[in-house]
């Protein structure tokens, strides 16, 4: 309620603001002495008072709107009830009652690499919602410290209300934002604003200490650093997944088909990567203005626990990891099908694809999107490798090469070319169905030959050079027809 009521305040006071710079004009008009104006002039700080006040409604206004239209955007998944995980809720329920609040209603799967909580306040309805990808790495121990944190947000009554503070501070943010900062009425808005996000910065702050300490109470001091560090490491190890294995197939118009399970096997992969994450001092963001403490001042102030930390892997809370993992990338699925659905577009039946097939599918679109800014700068349509080995053979390297390379000695274009001919040659094996690229977690997708060998064509690119016609019968010879690309 603390939080709350502090936004209640803040929100009336900025009423008080817009009512302070009117009471303001009014008694400036008032004060001007008879006959010290003109009545033009008077007439002008009348409009000009208008103005003011027209601008002050659309700010207050403006924020008003986007306080009551905002929505909670954030990922949610499926629910899991005691039978999915049993070890789960007998978690959950032992630390609530040593928090001193009931369990929550409902306790669901989430993407984000975190814990989080909704609180209705009418119904009273508390849902917690558990990040999977956190919960494939935590340990029981690191997961009881984060429940416990949350259970702690519970009985103090943070969460009743966080949804008013959160309004509350969207429609302070978006009225000081309203105006231009050019505008003299917006000046005590934005100064207005800035004053309550450090009021409301250091309340958030003092929610997260108190609940930090019972987290620790009940968790323990080892399991409590153990988790900070665990979050971070997870964080930069989802990061690093999404931008090297998901999004490139993503952009391609792909999806995996269990996103879930590959980024357990990616971090089974790269635990030696992972482990010089954990071990990394904590980030420290001594700023005022950042919402909670840092994670490295929060384990600073954990007091000394005696509490012996549980080592077991927190997957083991759910009785089917697999059927969990499925019905989350399910759900994940659902929101894509709407997504593309309201933009008038249906999902296609390839898109989504096995690991193999979609890091095949991802890598060959960035081939291709290769090939086409080869193609853009040389300045030629349709195929182009038949094109360039042409070009080659007519003796135009320096034709070919020099829009790829204008700055470089004409001495040194031939290897220069090299990359860019064995950029095209690769995508027309792809083509071709000559050549695939194979998927793993821990090293860049190779491009191999139907018999799983890699398949090297630098020395075809380096004999198309000086013999083009060579070169390509050589490709000829591996199946690889040089149109493909």
């Amino acid at each position: 309620m603390g939080r709350a009521l502090v936004s209640m305040v803040m929100l009336c006071g900025l009423v008080g603001v817009a009512a302070a710079q009117l009471t303001g004009f009014v008694v400036l008009l008032r004060a001007i002495p008879p006959g010290r104006v003109s009545p033009v002039g008077f007439v002008m700080l009348v409009l000009v008072m208008f103005g003011w006040a027209g601008c002050l409604v659309y700010a207050l206004g403006r924020g008003s709107w986007r306080a009551l239209r905002q929505r909670d955007e954030r990922s949610t998944g499926p629910a899991l009830d005691a039978d999915q995980a049993p070890g789960l809720w007998q978690l959950v329920r032992e630390v609530a009652e040593e928090a001193g609040t009931r369990p929550p209603h409902e306790v669901r799967l989430m993407s984000e690499i975190d814990l989080r909580y909704t609180h209705a306040f009418l119904r009273g309805r508390r849902v917690l919602y558990v990040g999977l990808p956190l919960l494939q790495t935590m340990t029981v121990g690191q997961a009881r410290y984060g429940l416990a944190h949350y259970m702690a947000h519970f009985a103090a009554g943070h969460t009743r209300w966080v949804g008013f503070a959160i309004r509350s501070n969207t429609a302070i943010v978006t009225t000081a934002e309203a105006l231009r900062p050019t505008n003299p009425a917006a000046w005590a808005f934005r100064a207005y604003r800035w004053l309550c996000v450090l009021i409301d910065r250091g309340v958030c702050r003092r929610q997260e200490f108190r609940a930090d300490a019972v987290g620790v109470r009940v968790a323990g001091r080892a399991a409590a650093v153990g988790a900070m560090h665990e979050i971070w490491a997870v964080t930069a190890a989802w990061d690093f997944f999404c931008d090297f294995h998901l999004l490139p197939g993503s952009e391609a118009g792909h999806l995996p088909d269990d996103v879930y399970g590959g980024f357990a096997e990616f971090v089974a992969a790269r635990k030696d990567e992972l482990d010089a994450l954990r071990a990394k001092p904590l980030p420290a963001n001594p700023s005022r203005w950042d919402p909670f403490p840092s994670s490295a001042t929060r384990a600073a102030r954990f007091p000394e626990s005696l509490a012996v930390s549980d080592g077991r892997p927190a997957t083991s809370l759910i009785h089917d990891l697999a059927a969990a993992q499925a019905a989350l990338r399910a759900a994940d699925l659902e929101v894509t099908r709407a997504a593309l659905h309201a933009l008038g577009r249906e999902m296609e039946d390839d898109t989504v694809l096995a690991w193999p097939e979609f890091t095949h599918a991802a890598t060959t679109a960035q081939l291709q999107r290769e090939a086409d800014g080869i193609l853009h700068t040389i300045g030629l349509t349709g195929p182009a490798l038949p094109q360039v080995l042409r070009m080659l053979e007519d003796g135009g390297l320096d034709e070919v090469a020099r829009p790829l390379f204008p700055d470089a000695a004409p001495e040194d274009l031939p290897e220069l070319f090299l990359t860019p001919l064995e950029v095209l040659m690769n995508l027309a094996a792809v083509r071709a169905g000559r050549a695939t690229f194979r998927h793993s977690w821990s090293e860049p997708a190779e491009l191999v030959a139907s018999d799983g060998s890699p398949l090297d064509l630098t020395k075809a690119a380096e004999r198309a050079i000086t013999d083009p016609r060579g070169a390509t019968a050589e490709l000829a010879e591996l199946g690889i027809g040089i149109w493909r690309a």
